[in-house]
């Protein structure tokens, strides 16, 4: 089976992103929630802009942005290196290793389709140990997620049809809700344990990764009879 994941949150806990920018707010008289939202605000807003940008390039703007709208000057803007450094640091939650090692063990194709950059992403993956066969940046897709277009280059670079699919990921707009579009099995990592949109349902439904495995090995048995 071909198994493709997404990548932060899903795999890599993004919790020190938002902790770095709360600590800068916190100690500059900022409201730190305020801050932590409206750098997911801009970064989300950057994504979806006319022309893509390197994701690097896009942090650092977002990171303008709040400065504007928080009036601090470049306070934001000069931890830029310091947001890059938080990005290539980040650690996988703790049951992701061992599962993608299973899985990987077990022979079946891993790939990464992220929001991402190659300078971030070779970080990223030593930190999952390599594991994929195959990674999916906007550098190829010139789009990120959600946009049709990063899923479809997907589909048609793993030639995904009639072949045993899954997609595994915990953003529900970013990913599936495009794949509910397109009609791909998804698995939603559900790690906040919200409720999914009325008419919008994943195929199936983890807190986290720890039980993917036997989950992967039904849906394969059940897909193939």
């Amino acid at each position: 089976m071909i198994i493709t994941f997404d990548c932060y949150g899903t795999l890599l806990d993004t919790s020190p992103v938002r902790a770095l920018i709360a600590t800068m707010a916190q100690d500059n008289g900022i409201d730190s929630a305020l801050a932590v939202d409206l750098f997911s605000s801009w970064e989300d807003r950057l994504m979806y802009a006319d022309a893509v940008i390197p994701y690097e390039q896009l942090i650092k703007t977002a990171l303008g942005y709040m400065d504007m709208e928080l009036r601090s000057e470049s306070l934001f803007a000069s931890h830029y290196s310091l947001m890059l450094e938080a990005f290539c640091s980040l650690q996988a939650f703790s049951e992701v290793k061992p599962v993608l090692r299973k899985l990987q063990e077990s022979g079946h194709e891993l790939v990464l389709m992220s929001n991402s950059s190659r300078n971030i992403m070779k970080h990223n993956l030593r930190v999952l140990d390599n594991v994929f066969q195959e990674v999916i940046l906007p550098e190829q897709t010139h789009c990120y997620k959600p946009a049709p277009e990063f899923f479809r280059y997907a589909q048609k670079k793993l030639d995904l049809r009639g072949k045993l699919h899954l997609h595994v990921a915990k953003g529900f707009w970013w990913d599936i809700v495009p794949c509910h579009a397109l009609g791909w099995h998804s698995i939603w990592i559900n790690r906040d344990g919200l409720q999914p949109l009325p008419g919008i349902r994943p195929t199936y439904m983890l807190p986290n990764l720890a039980n993917l495995p036997p989950l992967v090995q039904r849906a394969s048995v059940r897909n193939r009879a």
